[in-house]
């Protein structure tokens, strides 16, 4: 009788938010909204939820792990903050709060009889419903789900005479941004579909390629089903200036997912978007297809140890590293790494006019101060992500810094006009041929702004290439063989002009010691440069990253942008001892 109770078992659940009818009054527009979560009302939150952009009635995914014992007491406090300008993709945003919520998980999950849907509703005082939906966790899935989807011929407007234009004549319209949503059926909610994965969107394209999403398979098999039994729904959106609109989507089995990327690339199946039902009425029109670029399965804690190792710090030869962490363990790349590999980068940066007035305050090359200051851009950022793993494996550490796209006055005729001056596609940044480490890339790509020169156009990279490509051929025919090799990282905003002939001079040149890296930086339709990345000529040298989607995670944008190299590095070397 003296014996103290044991405590009850706790089981795992999860927390899902959503709102509606969030107010507008703050912003006067739809708003961009965030969630922070705390288990103590005087506490700092410990837990937040994504940004959800231009919606009144945001769907926040990231859901909030719970070990609840049942029958006890669980308050849970959620404020609710809007951002109070527009949200801008390259700075901290200025959130406000307009309110808190309360939920008991007690109130949603004990008492199947009065609360079937396991969904708690709960008012803002400034306007507005925040619905608590909980759910247990059955599912002990170990592995995640790897996804990368296309899409193609996207329908993204109601009218008729609109889509006609836009397929004659794409400029005048413009092209749409998208995302996709990936949920999962409710197991006993209000609404029928949990959204478990929203990605990030891809700008002013109608063939959008969506960065590869990472989704662990116990947010989607909740219930412990089987792969083949569990249903997802894949919906596609168009972001606008005011809100989000729903293209279409399909539904589908993870398992289908998984086979549907087995096949030939031109044989695989597609999914047709279909779009939303209104008053209970579905439409037969097609909104577009979706094409699956890989699926495939990851044991969880391994990606969490690779993510691990590529954000530890400044490493130094022979340890851990990004680089090393990506390759296979058959490529031989840290074996050329611990026998002195040496790479030879070179970098080339966009100074086409379609970057912008760099002295306006948005524009690509803007800094706060315009020359040579401090201040960073999307350009810079890059620099310091790409420039500064790949230097770990340089031995001088000098690189040559080269730009194209802009006019310079000409000693011989200094007043002629702008006009009549010749466009430089190849011009050395810098006072010298070479810059020192990635503070030296800095430098020389600001020593520019304090240059006289005008930015022009078009966007023409082939003599970038053919100066790498010399550089990377006397490596090659050297009498001495080296463990030398040549990286050229191309910076651009745009569409590149003269596109079949360099790809025609990639691959004519794929023997030689030399991978191409370009990072497209802006809101341009980089759909054709993407396209490169699966096109079999092409992989072994050639990767394309678009910045936007990356350009909160350093890491991943250089664990991405250097993806290939090792396996380049060593396929170049075994082909050489042949």
């Amino acid at each position: 009788d003296g014996e103290e109770a044991l405590p009850a078992p706790k089981n795992k659940f999860r927390l899902f938010l959503r709102g509606r009818d969030i107010s507008k009054s703050i912003t006067g527009r739809q708003p961009d909204t965030q969630c922070r979560i705390s288990l103590d009302p005087g506490a700092p939150s410990e837990y937040e939820t994504e940004i959800v952009y231009n919606s009144s009635n945001p769907v926040f995914t990231k859901p909030l792990p719970l070990d609840y014992e049942s029958g006890s007491q669980l308050l849970i406090y959620v404020d609710i903050y809007v951002c109070k300008g527009k949200c801008k993709t390259n700075s901290s945003p200025e959130l406000e709060c307009i309110g808190r919520v309360t939920f008991d998980v007690k109130d949603i999950v004990s008492n199947p009889t009065k609360n079937p849907t396991k969904t708690k509703a709960s008012r803002l005082r400034k306007g507005g419903t925040i619905y608590a939906y909980i759910e247990q966790v059955f599912s002990s899935q170990t592995e995640c789900l790897s996804l990368q989807l296309r899409a193609q011929s996207l329908v993204f407007t109601k009218s008729k005479l609109r889509n006609s234009l836009a397929a004659s004549t794409p400029l005048a319209l413009g092209k749409p941004t998208t995302y996709f949503q990936l949920s999962r059926p409710a197991s006993s909610s209000s609404s029928p579909w949990v959204v478990v994965y929203r990605s990030p969107s891809v700008t002013e394209s109608d063939t959008p390629v969506w960065d590869e999403a990472l989704i662990d398979l116990n947010s989607i098999c909740s219930d412990g089903a089987a792969l083949s039994a569990s249903s997802v729904r894949i919906s596609i959106y168009t972001k606008k200036k005011k809100k989000c609109k729903e293209i279409g989507s399909f539904e589908t089995t993870i398992q289908y997912l998984l086979e549907s990327c087995q096949a030939e690339e031109a044989a695989r199946s597609t999914f047709e978007l279909q779009p939303k039902a209104i008053k209970g009425r579905q439409s037969n029109e097609k909104r577009g297809k979706i094409m699956v670029v890989s699926a495939n399965m990851h044991r969880p804690d391994e990606v969490r140890q690779q993510s691990q190792r590529m954000m530890s710090g400044v490493l130094s030869r022979g340890e851990s590293s990004p680089l090393l962490e990506i390759c296979s363990s058959t490529s031989k790349f840290s074996e050329y790494v611990n026998a002195g590999l040496d790479i030879d980068l070179c970098v080339a940066i966009d100074f086409t006019s379609s970057n912008g007035d760099p002295k306006k305050p948005g524009t690509l090359h803007y800094s706060r101060e315009y020359s040579r200051d401090g201040m960073s851009n999307d350009y810079t950022n890059v620099i310091e992500s790409i420039v500064g793993e790949v230097e770990k494996y340089s031995k001088s550490k000098e690189f040559p810094v080269w730009g194209f796209g802009a006019k310079f006055p000409s000693d011989a005729s200094p007043k002629l006009p702008i006009e009549e001056l010749q466009v430089q596609h190849f011009f050395q940044c810098g006072q010298t041929q070479s810059a020192i480490g990635t503070e030296g890339v800095l430098d020389a790509y600001r020593y520019v702004f304090g240059l006289e020169f005008y930015m022009s156009g078009p966007t023409v990279i082939l003599p970038v290439i053919k100066a790498a490509l010399s550089r990377a051929n006397k490596v090659h025919k050297a009498p001495t063989k080296q463990l030398k090799y040549t990286v050229l990282l191309i910076l651009t905003d745009g569409v590149v002009n003269d596109l079949e002939s360099t790809k025609k001079l990639i691959v004519k040149y794929r023997h030689l010691p030399l991978s191409f890296v370009i990072v497209g930086i802006g809101r341009a339709d980089f759909t054709a440069m993407n396209e490169w990345n699966n096109q079999v000529d092409l992989r072994g040298r050639f990767t394309f990253v678009e910045f936007r989607t990356l350009q909160f995670d350093p890491e991943a944008l250089s664990r991405k942008a250097l993806e290939r190299l090792p396996e380049d590095v060593a396929d170049y070397f075994i082909s050489r001892e042949k």
